[in-house]
């Protein structure tokens, strides 16, 4: 089955953006309008913006294995609600989900704080989009409540929990009773077992509010901080003055190299992107002619202009080792210039590089 879209896909032509859109409590999904761009030859037309749409197809059409619900009739629901009979013994030093030890006690999801909610260097991967809390002993587990839509595909990941069976599930309960649920839990999917990560992807059956439980599957050592996530699995990120890791002379078509390849998920699409000057040495310069080359197309900004603005780069992929390059427009300054990036991408959410199980 192939990822179905879960974002709106239309964006304006703004460079940066303060938050990073992840599905909300109320499980809206804001509707979305398209106009037909070319982004072929990646050549400047004055143009700094366009709408993800055709450009972003390929996103929706990767495949990706999904895990199928484990169903649970109104008996199997009502042990495991009074599995956890009242609060369960927890650290002084506590996570802001406490007390949520139980499915009546869960936290809001989106309460949980990120690890990292937008790209900053290209060192934040392991932590981007991930909220994190942590266990508090080894009778504690944690409850979480989020709001999904039917028919979306939704990713499911737990991380930085070392080579354990701590594990993720997520429960859906039904009006007469019953439900059912997705897991990472060894015993029930044990490819899982000892492993750093456990995720999944699935199809929600229901709109509603998901109950999310993480327990240490009784392998407890000590109390660690996990990273968690679940919400779409094509998500969006916003990029805030990112180096570009090198430096430039402006008095030439000087360049240098930034090797993003590992620095995001192996799937992205940019939505915008700019570049913002810094100057290392030398005179500030306002005309500096910039461009950021990969995959043999080259995107530039206006020339002559200054601006920060990286013209038809939409549907391009951030994850490229990509040739940074600047000028003086006039030929005036031989000051020493790099560049920082600012902007938006669209990603497939998925394991850490590394982290991969085969199902």
């Amino acid at each position: 089955m192939k990822i179905r879209r879960v974002l709106s896909l239309a964006m304006a032509c703004s460079m940066v953006f303060n938050q990073p859109v992840f599905a909300d409590e109320q499980g809206k999904n804001s509707s979305y309008e398209t106009e037909t761009v070319s982004f072929a030859d990646g050549q400047d037309d004055g143009s700094s913006c366009g709408t993800v749409d055709e450009s972003m197809a390929y996103l929706e059409s990767i495949e990706v294995d999904k895990q199928e619900p484990v169903q649970m009739n109104m008996n199997e629901i009502n042990s495991l609600m009074s599995e956890s009979n009242g609060v369960q013994p927890y650290g002084a030093d506590t996570d802001a989900g406490e007390p949520n030890n139980t499915i009546d006690a869960a936290s809001p999801y989106n309460s949980v704080p990120y690890v990292k909610s937008k790209l900053t260097s290209k060192y934040d991967l392991y932590g981007l989009g991930m909220r994190t809390a942590s266990l508090q002993s080894e009778t504690d587990e944690d409850w979480y409540s989020v709001r999904l839509t039917a028919g979306e595909t939704y990713f499911v990941d737990l991380r930085n929990v070392g080579l354990t069976d701590w594990f993720i599930s997520l429960y859906y309960i039904r009006a007469d009773g019953s439900g059912y649920f997705y897991t990472t839990n060894p015993e029930d999917m044990p490819v899982f077992s000892k492993k750093a990560e456990k995720y999944f992807y699935f199809d929600a059956e229901d709109t509603g509010t998901y109950y999310i439980r993480i327990n240490n599957g009784g392998d407890w050592k000590s109390q660690m901080n996990y990273f968690f996530y679940v919400g779409p699995a094509i998500q969006e990120f916003d990029i805030e003055d990112m180096p570009t890791y090198g430096t430039a002379l402006l008095f030439t078509d000087n360049t240098y190299v930034c090797d993003l390849r590992e620095a995001v998920q192996k799937n992205t699409a940019i939505v915008n992107l700019s570049i913002k000057d810094s100057f290392i040495s030398g005179t500030e310069c306002n005309e500096v002619d910039k461009w950021m080359s990969a995959g043999g197309k080259t995107y530039r900004n206006t020339s002559g202009t200054g601006s920060p603005a990286i013209n038809n780069i939409t549907g391009a992929s951030l994850g490229q080792l990509w040739t940074i390059g600047a000028k003086c427009a006039r030929g005036g300054h031989n000051s020493k210039w790099s560049g920082k990036i600012s902007g938006r991408f669209v990603c497939i959410m998925e394991p850490y590089p590394g982290n991969e199980v085969s199902f």
